[in-house]
């Protein structure tokens, strides 16, 4: 296939690339993109882009690549073939396979994407399969059209790539890729049968006790004796919530006393860990229904 149509001339310069990989916001005409580094989450990198005039470079990456495309038309070559990949359409890429490409419309197109280590990869599969993974992923195919995960996949990363809070993420990237894994490479996640409960009560306690803190899974694991996917199903079983869930609502529940107290919502927001007093707005109002003003005058 004659891929010359598809594919502009590529021009950006060495320097925005470098931009855009060191975690800073670049605006081209009509381009975004921001990048993430989450060291202390098996060292990945999320990615979230509107795209128009870039163009990449024929590249590989060490890292597995999941992305989603969630509008537009991106025309990428990857493994001898040149594909136009629409909205709707998720992207798993093995370390090492080559590809380039741009818009594949006059608009361009936004993408997610997250790349992960083949160490981080490993931990991740060991974690799920409670036992040790030594193996690599084989994806057949590179684009997937697969609307409902990709709608999944769109909202989990917004988690990922945004929130402050450590147990959302924690808890978005195992959601993540347990949902990419269970659908295309089918038997790779065992099915959850006897699941062990740990000392969870004492994790649900430990949280409850740290309403102020911004507390990580790794910290519950340890407590409660358990793998991460293994706390997080023991978690929703015990209370009906995921850590991350559950926990904002102690906070939202000690924001309310506060403001009976007479407190001001910037100083409940401090007291209860939130970043600031619009985190814990957009909070309230999602649990509570009104917003902390109101509920602070009724």
């Amino acid at each position: 296939m004659d891929d010359a149509p598809l594919i502009r001339p590529i021009s950006p310069p060495a320097e925005e690339d470098q931009a855009v990989r060191g975690g800073r916001t670049d605006d081209g005409p009509n381009d975004r993109a921001t990048i993430r580094h989450l060291p202390d989450l098996h060292d990945i990198e999320t990615l979230s882009a509107r795209y128009v005039r870039q163009t990449f470079k024929p590249h590989a990456h060490d890292e597995y690549l999941f992305g989603v495309i969630e509008s537009g038309v991106h025309a990428v070559w990857c493994r001898g073939t040149m594909n136009r990949v629409p909205a709707g359409t998720v992207v798993t890429m093995h370390p090492g396979d080559v590809h380039y490409g741009g818009g594949g419309h006059a608009c361009g197109w936004c993408q997610r994407m997250l790349y992960v280590s083949e160490a981080g990869m490993r931990a991740i599969l060991s974690d799920m399969a409670d036992r040790e993974i030594t193996g690599s992923l084989d994806f057949t195919d590179a684009f997937h059209a697969r609307p409902d995960l990709a709608c999944r996949f769109s909202a989990l990363h917004a988690v990922l790539h945004g929130s402050l809070e450590a147990l959302a993420r924690d808890v978005a990237l195992d959601d993540l890729m347990r949902a990419i894994l269970t659908e295309l490479v089918p038997g790779v996640v065992p099915e959850d049968r006897n699941a062990p409960d740990g000392r969870i009560r004492d994790a649900i306690e430990y949280l409850r006790s740290r309403v102020d803190e911004n507390v990580t899974l790794d910290e519950l694991c340890r407590v409660a004796d358990l793998r991460r996917r293994q706390t997080i199903a023991a978690f929703r079983r015990h209370t009906g919530l995921p850590p991350h869930a559950w926990h904002v609502q102690q906070k939202i529940g000690r924001v309310k006393r506060l403001l009976r107290d007479g407190m001001s919502a910037a100083q409940a927001a401090a007291e209860t860990g939130f970043a600031d007093q619009s985190h814990m707005a957009r909070h309230f109002l999602g649990i509570v229904g009104v917003t902390p003003g109101a509920y602070a005058r009724g």
